[in-house]
């Protein structure tokens, strides 16, 4: 039986998400200043809770099992 995925690594990937939605906002050349602004922060607040997860997961050493179950699966 596997191992659930952790919930942390669950919402990090939301968070890459919400950040590439933003990021292709903050650079859009159809987009108004405001847009770009607010794309910005949420771009912001996005990288922010990525580094929050992972420092979660790293408090919790799941981070380390996952580099590792990732790293195995590269050799395959």
């Amino acid at each position: 039986m596997s191992s659930p995925v952790p919930q942390d690594w669950t919402e990090m990937i939301g968070h890459l998400n919400e950040a590439q939605v933003a990021e292709a906002a903050m650079k859009s050349p159809f987009a108004g200043q405001a847009n770009r602004d607010d794309a910005t922060v949420r771009y912001s607040r996005s990288v922010d809770a990525i580094f929050a997860c992972l420092s979660r997961l790293r408090e919790s050493q799941e981070l380390g099992r996952i580099t590792l179950l990732l790293s195995k699966r590269e050799r395959k």
